[in-house]
């Protein structure tokens, strides 16, 4: 795609300088054939015989004041009429010159329209370290055979000079004049006739279309609508994550962001591959429209751009080496080729760390990404009676049991118990130094309650906490409720007793009597 501007109001004193009226070069070009070519003969025409009239009419003016001059000497003639003589030579004179201005300007007008600027290119591609940058080419386009048809008498190298353009401002902006690529404005001191320069912008937001707008030193030339040609300095597409470190729980999913682009016009289809990345987590390549999970994907003409989703399914039983510590591995798109090469890295070097020299070596492109597996210690509180009945004096006994429920251990675990007033109490053992995940450690308590305790119920609220690293790990707090009853009196209870025994003697005494009668 070519677009065409023209302009040429540097060369307006070069010519001015140079312009010669009713000389040869102003007789009519007989090879003119275009209907613009004829069009210019025909004002060139008029403007040299406004130039020709001017000065014959000058001519007349000025023998006739050198008449009356001669007779204003001999004194024949007034000086009014000598004044008068001279001031209508003066006039025609000025005339005059400006039909030769005008003549002047028409030719450097004519001159202005042989002269273009054209945009022979205009590529846009993404540069080795992800920059999205165009290249528009410009050229120095002019008509030497329609400047030399109107300017028959100068030589090519003469017309070469006079279509040389200086000074030229290129800008990129958006359709609402917003300028959309940095440097902002590039400068061209000279391009001559038929010469080509490249002009590379860094585009700040992505673009399908851009208007290029030039200037010269003095005029504005008309702004020109393009569309962007795609390109690619590596047929492989881009890779790039916004996402790309991140943490994650045991036993969660983890998922990064991705972003393929590829800038060429020609359909194909290219492989996803990981590298360093553990054999426990389970990755995945999805589509977020739908959810499918890829392995390859494809890019054509109209789809240079996909969005996609690594997922990460850390497991529960991660190995502890990874837990906690920040993991690299590298995510690649590729061809047939890299892919065999990533397959043979991966079988070469197993569960080991692939040197990131070999990585370097493989085809494609790639992105680092970092992922940190955080394990989670939980402690749980474990009593399996939580109601005691005693009597009063009794000491309590209740073992309880920790459980560590989470993915990493717990350290300095201990239990704290809030008694009512009185109340003392003992933990047996007083401290676990550690407890490993799905491990369980029992703590036997001992609960005394006061002296001369009537009988009443009373909560004992239990909490358990401990350390993983330096976080304070607490387990959900648990209430054992003890029932005091008061001890019976022995005199009491042998009258008891006693009344029990004679009820039942006289109970058998009055049966036996009854049976006989």
């Amino acid at each position: 795609m070519t677009a065409v501007v023209g302009g040429m109001a540097a060369l307006l004193v070069a010519l001015a300088v140079g312009a010669t009226p009713a000389s040869a070069a102003d007789a009519p070009d007989k090879d003119l054939s275009t209907k613009e070519q004829r069009l210019y003969d025909i004002k060139l025409r008029k403007a040299r015989w406004d130039v020709d009239s001017q000065r014959l009419e000058m001519e007349n003016r000025k023998s006739d004041y050198e008449v009356i001059q001669d007779l204003f000497e001999q004194k024949i003639e007034t000086l009014d009429k000598l004044n008068k003589a001279l001031r209508d030579y003066q006039r025609a004179k000025l005339k005059y010159e400006e039909a030769v201005f005008d003549l002047d300007r028409t030719r450097l007008n004519f001159l202005a329209d042989a002269t273009h600027i054209s945009i022979v290119e205009a590529i846009k591609y993404r540069a080795p370290g992800g920059r999205r940058q165009v290249d528009i080419t410009v050229k120095n386009a002019s008509n030497m055979a329609q400047a030399t048809s109107l300017n028959p008498g100068k030589s090519a190298e003469e017309m070469a000079a006079l279509l040389e353009i200086q000074n030229i401002t290129v800008s990129i902006e958006s359709s609402s004049g917003l300028t959309v690529a940095e440097p902002y404005e590039m400068e061209l001191p000279s391009l001559k006739l038929g010469e080509e320069r490249r002009l590379t912008f860094r585009l700040l937001e992505d673009r399908e279309s851009v208007v290029v707008s030039m200037h010269l030193q003095d005029a504005k030339l008309e702004d020109i609508h393009i569309v962007l040609r795609r390109e690619s300095l590596q047929d492989i597409p881009t890779i790039n994550s916004v996402q790309f470190s991140q943490e994650g729980d045991l036993n969660t999913t983890v998922r990064y962001d991705l972003i393929l682009e590829r800038l060429a016009e020609d359909e194909k289809t290219f492989r996803l591959a990981l590298i360093n990345l553990p054999r426990e987590i389970d990755p995945a390549f999805l589509d977020p429209a739908s959810g499918a999970s890829l392995t390859q994907v494809k890019f054509s003409e109209s789809t240079t751009r996909q969005q996609l989703e690594l997922e990460l399914q850390i497991p529960e039983k991660l190995s502890r080496r990874y837990v906690d510590e920040t993991m690299e591995f590298h995510v690649f798109i590729t061809d047939e080729e890299g892919f065999q090469q990533i397959a043979e890295l991966n079988r070469t070097y197993g569960d080991k760390t692939v040197p990131v020299e070999e990585i370097a070596e493989v085809k494609g492109s790639r992105e680092v990404f970092q992922l940190i597996p955080r394990g989670k210690a939980i402690l749980e509180c474990i009593i399996p009676n939580r109601y005691q009945e005693i009597k009063t004096d009794e000491e309590v006994v209740v073992r309880v049991d920790l459980l560590n429920t989470g993915t990493l251990e717990v350290e300095r675990v201990h239990l704290v118990l809030l008694t009512p007033i009185g109340w003392t109490y003992s933990t047996k053992p007083d401290t676990i130094d550690k407890i490993l995940p799905t491990e369980k450690e029992p703590v036997s308590i001992t609960l005394v309650p006061p002296a001369g305790l009537g009988e009443s119920e009373f909560d004992v609220r239990v909490e358990a906490s401990g350390f993983s690293g330096v976080e304070r790990i607490e387990a959900d707090e648990k209430d054992i409720t003890i029932r005091v009853k008061a001890r019976a009196s022995l005199v009491r209870n042998a009258f008891i007793i006693g009344g029990v025994i004679l009820l039942v003697v006289g109970v058998a005494v009055v049966s036996i009597k009854a049976s006989r009668r």
